[in-house]
């Protein structure tokens, strides 16, 4: 949706413009998924987008309305179609549905809605907001969505925080719906409020947008601006400060004050280039402009090649042939028809339906060349092909199709079919908007008025001349000499000799001050200031080219000379390659057969591997099934003695077994966790000490209050070493228990493994009971489990100690046993 630039008469032209929007989409969508604007800065990034906008908007002369030029500089530089509208409540936070809003992917953003609350919701509630308001378009239901979003935050009780956004885009909305009073009416209650709670740059910016959506041409859209101006210079607020500026020079431009215009645009560059902003092809090219209108074709020339060299992408280049064709009207104005050909040929150059915007002033400017060379046919022709390729779509394109179409019959003496077609033209401009009538409306009247001159009706011609200069404020100066002339030609018709020499007298005089001996000496020097470079790269090419034309001279005298001696080293070395040919055969031959044989073996290599591998998992899964089976006998064995122990009277008897019940479980712990884990060879001895302890408690039906206390390192051993050691604990931790506490005393009994070096491991188990008394005394059973001890320790190749100090302390050292050995 545009903003509200045009009077009741430009909406004829809505309609005609959205295939021009769809196309110009199309065109600029063609972008990867990264910023392509050269700038990190938020800030930068959004004045980019302004700026850039508004050139497309004010050169493409109400084609496109503002905000489709704003969706399209976002497409153009893969830039967020949000930003350009939402500062005053988002400096770039992105979350999943706002990046789908970016993508136009509108309906997956609203599903999202209703799962979402507090600051999330308000949000994506203001950027669907902002989605439809600047939507291209004037759709009645796109507006209500907006509305709709609007209303449910403006109600909310709790949203200072996003008043001030809400209560902006709610006054651009109301502006789009034709509520214009009610919209200037919602900015001043968003100044008070800015005023009251001291919020300088909200109050700032609802100033500049309070003016944008006023009509060109209102007195109030300079006041706003001024008054945001001196707020961001206040707060130096530059990125911010620049947009101020940029639109006021635009007010100036649209009010013809091209004066005022130059001098601010020339305040503007250096502002762009303190803070590093690079994009200028904009502001050169309006300078450019403004200098051929005052005649100065030194300094318009100037200015069009600042524009062409500040083109920094691939992406500021889909705007070339606009700048293109500025520097073919400057060739144009200045009679060097053949070179302003060559700009416009150039402009024209991979034309496109959805580059149309960009070059069809090109087109219409290479028509306008081809009658001036009295190329009328060629010009026809052309004229026909495009109108084939490319039919008039804007009221734009048909009217200035229509005036070259007049225009070339008139130059093949078609009268009838050249008054229709300026009939045409004059037609559609009579309701064409004022405030996108540029300098080629007056030149087109003059032209159509030279027209009737020639065939006799003067009153007709002095008509159109002078509707020729009451479009605009202000002519240049180019046009001030045409239309001096055709009142002198149209006087010297009507024999009114004395007005005819002074209106030539007047045309020569604005002549002389755009084309003047001067003028043109300044003009050439400063081409060939700028053409320099290439020429000399052109020079330099044609000495390279001289060089090498007389090396190669030099080069035939020689082989003269030495041709007869290259007769003969000719024989030889035919007869050289043919050896060496026949040898490289014969050693392709055996590098084939060498490469036949290593083929052989590389698959035979393969096949090997494979099977080494089948072997491999094959006998993983025998040692697991190795494992599981063991663990089963032990099962099997511990469920006999369980079962033998039922019929024992002998309680010794009976200890013996369980005892025994209690070393086969440690062991099959063992082979139970080497069958589940992956790893088929080691055991984590932390969690297998912890398992074991915890099992040995439990065995015992004892009143004892004991503790363990458990200080395992994170040691993986062998089966080797972890059978061994468990039984070690086993026989450490059950004498303990039956003999280190007295009846119903509390006890601790500590367990502890570490590493003492790199390769070696101790094992510690202690407990603070009674102690040993007399170790030559103690039990047959007794001694049976510390012989056993004994045993296991130089099964691990390591050393036992006991020692007697409030309590039993067993100490085992032993090398461990590096799993790859």
């Amino acid at each position: 949706m545009g903003y509200k630039l045009f009077n009741t008469v430009y909406l004829k032209f809505t309609i005609g413009r959205k295939a021009v929007l769809f196309l110009l989409f199309c065109g600029l969508n063609i972008y990867s998924q990264y910023n392509k604007s050269g700038y990190t800065d938020l800030a930068k990034q959004r004045l980019l987008i302004h700026l850039t906008s508004d050139y497309l908007h004010t050169i493409s002369q109400g084609q496109i309305d503002k905000d489709s030029a704003v969706r399209a500089s976002c497409r153009l530089y893969n830039l967020s179609i949000l930003i350009p509208n939402n500062e005053s409540y988002n400096n770039g936070t992105k979350t999943p549905a706002i990046k789908l809003l970016e993508e136009d992917k509108v309906n997956q953003a609203k599903k999202l809605l209703p799962n979402l609350k507090g600051e999330n919701r308000f949000l994506l509630l203001l950027e669907l907001s902002n989605y439809y308001i600047f939507k291209s378009g004037a759709e009645k239901s796109d507006l209500n969505e907006a509305e709709k979003y609007l209303n449910e935050v403006l109600l909310q009780k709790n949203t200072t925080k996003w008043k001030i956004g809400a209560m902006m885009l709610k006054a651009n909305l109301l502006n789009q719906k034709g509520n214009a009073a009610e919209s200037q009416k919602l900015y001043t209650e968003i100044e008070k409020l800015c005023k009251q709670s001291g919020n300088n740059l909200d109050l700032a910016r609802a100033l500049l947008e309070s003016g944008k959506v006023l009509q060109y041409n209102d007195p109030k859209r300079l006041v706003y601006f001024q008054k945001a101006l001196s707020i961001f210079q206040t707060l130096k607020q530059k990125e911010k400060e620049i947009e101020t500026l940029s639109q006021i020079n635009i007010e100036y431009f649209i009010a013809r004050r091209f004066d005022d215009s130059q001098k601010l645009t020339n305040k503007i560059l250096p502002l762009q280039k303190e803070i590093k902003y690079y994009h200028n092809q904009y502001a050169f090219d309006v300078l450019s402009f403004l200098s051929y209108r005052k005649g100065d074709l030194v300094k318009a020339l100037y200015y069009s090649n600042k524009s062409i060299e500040s083109m920094r992408s691939k992406e500021d280049s889909i705007f070339k042939a606009l700048f293109f064709v500025r520097r073919g009207g400057l060739y144009k104005y200045s009679n060097k028809n053949q070179e302003a050909l060559l700009w416009y040929t150039k402009a024209l150059e991979n034309n496109t339906r959805e580059t149309i915007l960009y070059w069809y002033k090109a087109f219409l400017s290479k028509i306008w060349i081809l009658n001036k060379l009295n190329r009328s046919n060629e010009a026809l022709a052309l004229l026909k092909k495009t109108e084939n390729e490319f039919p008039p779509n804007t009221d734009f394109e048909k009217m200035h199709f229509a005036l070259l179409l007049g225009e070339t019959y008139e130059s093949l003496k078609k009268t009838d079919l050249a008054e229709k077609n300026y009939s045409v033209f004059q037609n559609i401009a009579k309701n064409y908007p004022l405030e996108h009538l540029h300098d080629e409306f007056p030149s087109a009247f003059f032209q159509i008025s030279s027209f009737y001159r020639k065939i006799g009706k003067t009153d007709k011609a002095r008509k159109l001349l002078n509707n020729g200069i009451s479009h605009t404020f202000e002519i240049g100066v180019s046009e001030k000499s045409q239309y001096y002339y055709n009142l002198f030609k149209i006087d010297s018709t009507e024999k009114k000799y004395d007005d005819a020499v002074k209106n030539l007298l007047l045309s020569q005089k604005f002549k002389d001050s755009a084309f003047n001996e001067d003028q043109q000496k300044k003009f050439a020097e400063l081409l060939i200031k700028y053409e320099t470079d290439e020429k000399d790269k052109n020079i330099k090419l044609l000495h390279t080219q001289n060089q090498l034309q007389l090396a190669q001279s030099r080069e035939t005298e020689r082989e003269k000379n030495i041709l007869l001696v290259g007769a003969l080293l000719l024989l030889v070395i035919v007869f050289l390659l043919l050896n060496r040919y026949i040898i490289k055969q014969k050693n392709n031959q055996k590098l084939e057969a060498n490469q036949r044989e290593l083929d052989q073996k590389n698959t035979f290599l393969e096949t090997l591997n494979n099977e080494q591998q089948k072997l491999l998992k094959e006998k993983e899964w025998l040692i697991k099934e190795v494992h599981h089976r063991v663990k089963n006998n032990l099962q099997m064995v511990t469920s006999l003695l369980n079962s033998q122990s039922a019929y024992l009277r002998d309680s010794d008897a009976k200890m013996a077994v369980k005892d025994s019940l209690r070393r086969m479980q440690a062991v099959s712990m063992i082979h139970q966790k080497l069958y589940h884990d992956d790893n088929i060879s080691t055991i984590a001895m932390p969690q297998y000490i912890d398992e074991l302890v915890h099992y040995l408690h439990e065995s015992f039906d004892n009143e004892n209050q004991i503790t363990f206390k458990k200080n395992i390192d994170p040691i993986n051993l062998h089966v080797s070493q972890a059978i061994p050691l468990g039984l070690i604990i086993t026989e450490s931790v059950v004498n303990a228990i039956k003999y280190a506490f007295l009846e119903k005393q509390n006890g601790i009994i500590e367990i502890s493994l570490s590493y003492k070096e790199i390769d070696s491991i101790v094992l510690k188990i202690s407990d603070n009971g009674i102690g040993l008394p007399n170790l030559a005394d103690k039990t047959d059973t007794n001694s049976l489990g510390l012989n056993l001890i004994k045993g296991l320790a130089k099964q691990l190749k390591g050393s036992f100690s006991i020692e007697n100090n409030n309590g039993v302390h067993i100490i085992i050292k032993f090398m461990y046993l590096n799993n790859s050995q």
